[in-house]
Formats: C-alpha cells, sequence, structure tokens
C-alpha cells in the first residue's frame, strides 16, 4: 500500500475490485480495495456488488472509529446506534458507533448484547424510516463458532406459493420495539404484550427494493405483529 506525504493511503481503486461469491443463498468476498481510500468509481463497483450479493466481506482492513464512519457513510447518511440496554453508549464522540461484545470488564459490559443467541431481526426496523444497511466491523471474534448468520429475503419471498403471496400483498407488520435483538428490554420502555401499545412501528410485509426493483419480504419475528385487521399471529405459522 502506497503513502502520501500526510501520511495516508492513497487510492488502490486502480487494482480491480473482485467479487468472488459464496455460491450461497447470498455473500462475496470482495478483494482488491483499502476501503479507507477509494475513489467515486471504486465505490460505484463496491455498490453493485452489494446490490448484487446482498452482503460484503472485506478481510484485513484497519480502521478507526473515524474510518469506518466515514466508509459507512458512503451509503447513505448514518443514524444514531441504538441506546445499550444499561442505558450507556459505548464510544465517546461518535453516537453512530455500536459495541457488540460479551466481554465483562470490572463486572461491566463493554457493550451489547452479551453471550447470548441474538434473533433474527431486520437492524432497527422498529424506526419509521429503518436503515438500510449494517457495516459491521470484527475487532476480536471466537476461533471457531459465534458466525452471524443472514438470509436472503428476495429469496424468502420468491419461494413463497402463489396463494400466500396474494394472501400477504398490502398488509402491514407491526415491528415491535420493546426488546433488542439480545433479548434484553430497551432503554426507557415498558415491557408490555399488547401490540397495540407497544413501541414500534408499521410497515409493509412486502416492500418492493427502490434500487434493484425486487420484491422482498421485511419480517422481523418473534418481534413483530400483524396489522390491517388480522389476529396477532395469525399468519406465523406460514411466515417462519
Amino acid at each position: 500500500m502506497s503513502m502520501n506525504l500526510a501520511g495516508h493511503p492513497t487510492s488502490r481503486s486502480a487494482s480491480p475490485i473482485i467479487a468472488l461469491p459464496t455460491g450461497a443463498a447470498l455473500g462475496a468476498e470482495i478483494r482488491g480495495v483499502d476501503v479507507r481510500a477509494i475513489d467515486a468509481p471504486a465505490f460505484a463497483a463496491i455498490h453493485r456488488h452489494w446490490l448484487d450479493h446482498l452482503v460484503l466481506l472485506f478481510r484485513g482492513q484497519d480502521l478507526n472509529d473515524d474510518e469506518l464512519i466515514a466508509f459507512s457513510r458512503r451509503f447513505g447518511e448514518l443514524d444514531w446506534a441504538p441506546v445499550q440496554e444499561t442505558g450507556r453508549r459505548f464510544v465517546e464522540g461518535h453516537p453512530e458507533l455500536y459495541v457488540v461484545s460479551n466481554v465483562v470488564e470490572n463486572g461491566v459490559p463493554i457493550g451489547s448484547l452479551g453471550a447470548g443467541e441474538a434473533i433474527w431481526h431486520t437492524d432497527m426496523s422498529y424506526i419509521e424510516d429503518p436503515p438500510k444497511a449494517s457495516v459491521l466491523y470484527a475487532l476480536e471474534v471466537p476461533p471457531s463458532g459465534g458466525e452471524t448468520g443472514f438470509v436472503n429475503m428476495y429469496s424468502g419471498y420468491e419461494a413463497l406459493p402463489a396463494a400466500l403471496k396474494h394472501r400477504v400483498e398490502g398488509l402491514s407488520v407491526k415491528h415491535d420495539g420493546t426488546y433488542n435483538s439480545g433479548g434484553y428490554l430497551r432503554q426507557g420502555v415498558d415491557a408490555v404484550d399488547d401490540p397495540v401499545a407497544s413501541p414500534g412501528a408499521l410497515h409493509p410485509l412486502v416492500i418492493t427494493h427502490p434500487e434493484t426493483k425486487r420484491r422482498v419480504a421485511l419480517s422481523r419475528p418473534p418481534a413483530q405483529r400483524l396489522h390491517h385487521g388480522m389476529e396477532p399471529g395469525r399468519l406465523r405459522g406460514s411466515a417462519r
């Protein structure tokens, strides 16, 4: 990697950006890029691969907080991260960053969600305008296990029988914001089981992606409630 006189990495966009698909339902590994130093054409290629493969893996990156935020902002304006269940924000001066960790120091967790199993979810779908993407930067990972799973919701929708596609068309889902994906009660929220009273936002059960124009299911089981007059949980057996 070359450096300019200020000591910053120069753009590596002249090198080809290579996407190696996983061969599974989604995902590709991106090679030939330092995300700290990408120009507009390089980012356009990354963006295209993201739309095509849904989840991208960049190995060997070395980012500080500002560089992580700068790369993330290439995809659009950033939301503030959710407040951790103890009420803390973890990265001083960087409210966009959220620390996920099972490490406890002096009896205090350094991050959120702990050592439990996070449920399937769409990040922050309980707000009116959810983010379109999340950027995960791994600092410490176990030698085995602990993998984060992803699901292709295009394929999920496309695999539905025609009758079920027709049945869910036009329905909305309330994405319950009472608990986070680790099962912890959110800071400042009362635990309620009534889907009418619980915090959260209504979203269509099926949407059209604004860029790919493909139809996709927007689901966040089990933290969801069906709306438009249907009883809560009525489609649960079909939607899982």
